[in-house]
């Protein structure tokens, strides 16, 4: 028995899910429960939730992973055996070839970065369960691409791994759909569907047969990920017992009449009747980022490319606006907590060894370091004793005693303080690409509609791939909806 559940932007899929989760808990054995995600943090959501309702830990819960994870876990499999970076780096220099920036993504276990055509391309074929010859036979007018060099990687590839007995993300898929024997479920979970791809329906539909039911949760209309091998058709086309969201909490009127206007494009969907809360919202439409008053509020900016957000990224730091790019933790930040720990000596308190030694990193004249050895790393030390006894020199102001900061950054960091930026909280202001983005939201939403030459070409040819990127990139707004226009005839119409 299949449940498909449609959850619409802000519709509550997640709280939808949790509820059938704590339900079938208390009459099912937690292990079990599949329950299944695209993304760790999905799979982390479930997991703490059902360890906090019914008092489990994650020994419990055995099954409450990623695709990816399971297939690991039930092969026996070690992190030593997969590849990384180096590897690929390694493969690169014995074929003469340097493979850019090939990284896994940290949420998204099998979504593999790479600005090597040549990987992508392999790695794009595998998920879509052909080789990549005949993926390029396919479409090769629109790969920048030779057929005898890719085949000739696409065999080193599978060679250096084989001699190194190395094994990718998209193998461990392929081994358990090949060998590997599936727990008996009672149920299973499967969230963010819109986002596996081929190899991964194929898992879903071995998870199935050993399972008596199966709760299947995602939005064919924002399914964003067709670029890694996603294939929403697979969702669009599952047969079963079908219920769709219907009420928002998230999108206001205003916002979702834009949203409507988008998704209304798309040619192949499952057609929602959703309704956006009672809120009005504001759409706001500007030519330049610098007509919206970014002085207060929570803000998220989301452009399709990352070179578009390097211009922001410029603008925002040359304003004095504090930000931060996707989850990394800003630099100034870090060192804000070391202004506030120095602060605290100079009024008279305390601080750890810890702390201390990490403001010395800040410094070059102001301290003697060979003195420092003779510290206690388990003490509390106030600034007298570490002028007189452990070589600190200083006891002026931050911006003279850390001595080794530059100029520039100091200039930066006063100038976020007088404009009234709070640097011990995390930054109100987040620049993403949209793909970057998703499941997150904010009051106020910034979304720029330039496309690079690339997507363009890509968006005449195939419209509804922009279509649904945009429409997610709209639905990240609980308020407010500030859309700029493309700098240049190649922009997406909203």
């Amino acid at each position: 028995m299949r449940k498909i559940i449609y959850g619409p932007p802000g519709t509550g899929k997640t709280y939808y899910l949790m509820n059938e989760l704590e339900k079938i808990l208390e009459k099912v054995e937690p292990s079990k429960i599949g329950y299944f995600t695209f993304s760790r943090n999905g799979a982390q959501e479930g997991k703490n939730r059902a360890m906090d309702k019914f008092n489990l830990t994650e020994k419990d819960l055995p099954y409450f992973r990623t695709l990816h994870s399971f297939c690991f876990n039930i092969l026996g499999l070690k992190k030593e055996n997969v590849m990384q970076e180096k590897d690929y780096k390694d493969l690169g220099r014995d074929l003469q070839i340097e493979f850019e920036g090939v990284r896994y993504d940290h949420d998204h276990e099998g979504i593999l970065h790479s600005k090597d055509p040549y990987i992508s391309l392999i790695s794009l074929a595998r998920n879509k369960r052909i080789s990549p010859l005949d993926l390029y036979n396919q479409n090769g007018y629109s790969y920048n691409l030779t057929y005898d060099k890719l085949d000739i990687i696409s065999k080193e590839l599978h060679q250096y791994k084989k001699q190194k007995g190395l094994i990718d993300y998209i193998d461990m898929l392929e081994k358990f759909l090949d060998k590997g024997e599936s727990p008996k479920f009672e149920v299973i979970f499967i969230d963010e569907a819109q986002d596996l791809s081929l190899i991964q329906w194929d898992i879903v539909k071995k998870l199935e047969k050993s399972s008596k039911r199966s709760i299947i949760a995602g939005d064919d209309d924002q399914a964003i990920y067709k670029w890694n091998g996603a294939d929403a058709e697979s969702f669009i086309n599952l047969e079963g017992e079908k219920v769709i969201l219907q009420q928002s909490y998230r999108v206001p009127k205003n916002i979702f009449n834009v949203a409507n206007n988008i998704i209304k494009k798309v040619k192949n969907r499952v057609e929602k009747n959703w309704i956006p809360k009672e809120d009005l919202g504001k759409v706001n439409y500007h030519w330049e980022i610098d007509k919206v008053d970014l002085s207060k509020g929570e803000w998220l900016i989301l452009a399709r490319t990352n070179l578009f957000l390097e211009k922001i990224a410029y603008y925002l730091d040359q304003n004095g606006f504090f930000f931060q790019r996707r989850n990394s933790t800003p630099r100034v930040q870090n060192i804000y907590s070391l202004i506030e720990n120095w602060n605290k000596l100079k009024e008279g308190t305390p601080i750890h060894y810890n702390d201390y030694k990490k403001i010395t990193n800040k410094m070059s004249k102001n301290v003697d370091l060979k003195l420092m050895k003779h510290m206690s790393k388990e003490n509390f030390y106030d600034i007298d004793t570490l002028k007189e006894k452990y070589g600190l020199k200083t006891d002026d102001e931050w911006y003279v005693a850390f001595d080794d900061l530059g100029d520039d950054e100091i200039r930066k960091i006063q100038k976020l303080i007088k404009n009234g930026e709070d640097l011990s909280k995390d930054p109100r202001i987040k620049i993403s690409t949209i793909h970057g983005v998703k499941g997150n939201e904010r009051d106020n939403v910034i979304l720029l509609t330039d496309l690079s030459n690339a997507a363009y070409y890509k968006y005449l040819d195939n419209p509804d791939d922009e279509h649904r990127l945009f429409y997610v990139g709209v639905t990240r707004a609980k308020k407010e909806l500030n859309i700029i226009y493309a700098k240049t005839e190649r922009g997406y119409d909203i």
